[in-house]
């Protein structure tokens, strides 16, 4: 993803500077919040990912892939990956995860943060990545915003603003 920061539309504003958890944000527009895992597997990808480690070579990661949905409708694809040394240094619980969501575990553990925001749009929609510091540990996290997601917020904002009495 381009490091320069390009002219979000307003309807992905919130969704791409969310500073808090992804999932309680679905979860509280959605009673049928629900997680599809698509792929998990190890990679081997050359040239190393930037941001998650340094120097020349294929380096081994672990790669998830899941759809966030409300009910079947798909809100947003998002893919993580783990360098296999952050597996080996205390990660190796993000392997398996299944059907829970990785927000789950980032926003209730102490001491995650996050850094290195990139916004990119793709011809899947917007898009974030940012890379997140685990247990001390990088782990690189995109996450793609897709059209039903928008045209529900706008549906709803439109909403709470006809009944919204000033």
């Amino acid at each position: 993803m381009p490091s320069a920061q390009p002219k979000i539309p307003q309807a992905y504003r919130y969704w791409i500077h969310l500073p808090g958890s992804l999932t309680q944000a679905l979860r509280q527009r959605s009673p049928e919040f629900r997680v599809d895992v698509l792929d998990e597997r190890h990679l081997l990808v050359n040239p190393p990912v930037a941001g998650l480690d340094s120097g020349t070579g294929a380096r081994r990661y672990w790669s998830r892939k899941v759809r966030l949905c409300d009910g079947d409708r798909p809100w947003v694809m998002a893919h993580t990956l783990v360098p296999e040394h952050s597996l080996r240094s205390g990660l190796g619980q993000l392997t398996r995860l299944g059907g829970r969501p990785l927000g789950e575990l980032l926003f209730t553990t102490p001491g995650v943060t996050k850094d290195n925001l990139q916004v990119a749009e793709t011809p899947v929609g917007w898009g974030r990545r940012a890379r997140y510091w685990f247990q001390g540990q990088p782990l690189m996290v995109t996450e793609f915003f897709l059209e039903d997601l928008i045209r529900y917020e706008h549906q709803r904002l439109s909403t709470l603003s006809e009944t919204d009495p000033s």
